[in-house]
């Protein structure tokens, strides 16, 4: 059985040589292997600088840090383990890594790339608690649960992944492809809709809801904050944004989040879907290009994930410069609150501000 899978293997390895000895590598596959490999490349390095960041800021060893810690190890195994075969795929043409193979880097693919999801919809929950919920929050998101959650995040990630296909339950009966040069993800039109649901778009009614919540409290905060009396006036020496600034900010930044996640992953699933209800019959050349082109698109949001949910965090950024730059930490403007709590950020500080009384001078001035 070894022996005739490394015949397999060296029979793979030996038609692409002679492939390219023919033909050569194209100007096209040098430039799609080189854009790739950047991605992957810049998907490790953002990703492992996730991880190092809380050796270095104490700040970072959260609760909710391990979300984004999980995240990020679903984001690097996916540029570990997921990505360079596509693009050695993507470059010969063929898949040169025998057919056991290619239902466990499918099953990789399926497994990494839900559980990057899923944790996603996580943190909209942790986000939810600490926002909406906050006098709660610390016992609703103790160390223990949020491990559990994290657990179960992987375990249900390899149910619908690992289970399904190794034992083929997305196949097409009658329906197959030449081992020796192909490897697709045949689905199913039951399979397609039933794993399209419990991997996107369950988790992506309950992100919108969530940061539709965080969003709405955020703003009422704001609101409560300037019109607690009308005395309060911002401190003179103060640089913090009114308001209406900062609510425009907490916009913007869950407007981003929710942008690009469906940005990435909405047209693969939706197209999935559609490909699978169709049968066979749609399976043309133009509609496998695209599909490729939007499955790569999945995968770069494993590629944005560290820039908006770690690089938009203040601690983190403090993390970044000592690792970097070798710099104490700097102080910060809380006129940053709204885009944290749009993000993962504790809440900041009262606002600073002084009151007028009758014989004119100050009366209390709160510290930031």
């Amino acid at each position: 059985m070894l022996m005739d899978r490394n015949e397999t293997w060296l029979s793979n390895f030996s038609s692409a040589a002679s492939s390219f000895a023919r033909g050569g590598v194209g100007l096209q596959e040098v430039l799609v292997g080189f854009v790739l490999t950047l991605i992957d490349l810049v998907t490790l390095l953002g990703n492992t600088v996730v991880f190092l960041c809380p050796v270095v800021e104490k700040r970072l060893r959260t609760v909710t840090y391990m979300f984004i810690m999980s995240l990020a190890t679903a984001d690097f195994l996916v540029a570990c383990l997921v990505m360079p075969f596509s693009i050695i795929y993507e470059v010969t043409g063929m898949w040169l890594f025998g057919k056991l193979f290619c239902k466990v880097w499918i099953s990789f693919d399926v497994m990494f790339c839900t559980a990057s999801i899923v944790t996603l919809c996580f943190i909209s929950l942790d986000r939810y608690c600490s926002v909406v919920t906050p006098y709660h929050y610390s016992r609703r998101m103790s160390r223990g649960r949020c491990i559990v959650m994290t657990c179960t995040v992987w375990v249900y990630s390899s149910l619908i992944s690992f289970l399904p296909v190794m034992q083929g339950w997305n196949e097409i009966p009658g329906v197959d492809f030449d081992a020796g040069r192909e490897c697709i993800f045949v689905t199913n039109w039951v399979f397609a809709i039933v794993a399209s649901a419990l991997a996107f778009f369950l988790p992506f009614v309950v992100m919108c809801s969530m940061y539709f919540f965080i969003y709405r409290a955020s703003r009422l905060k704001a609101t409560r904050i300037m019109s607690q009396t009308l005395e309060i006036h911002y401190h003179p020496n103060s640089k913090r944004q009114n308001h209406l600034q900062l609510e425009n900010k907490a916009t913007r930044t869950i407007s981003i989040i929710i942008s690009v996640f469906v940005l990435c992953w909405l047209p693969y699933f939706v197209l999935n879907v559609w490909l699978a209800a169709r049968g066979t019959d749609s399976t043309s050349t133009v509609l496998l290009g695209t599909f490729k082109i939007i499955t790569w698109l999945g995968y770069c949001n494993s590629t944005i994930n560290p820039l908006l949910y770690a690089f938009l965090n203040r601690d983190f950024q403090h993390a970044l410069k000592k690792l970097l730059l070798c710099r104490r930490r700097s102080q910060v403007d809380v006129g940053e609150d709204m885009v944290s709590i749009a993000t993962f950020s504790k809440t900041a500080p009262e606002l600073e501000y002084s009151v007028t009384v009758p014989n004119g001078a100050p009366k209390g001035k709160a510290k930031s």
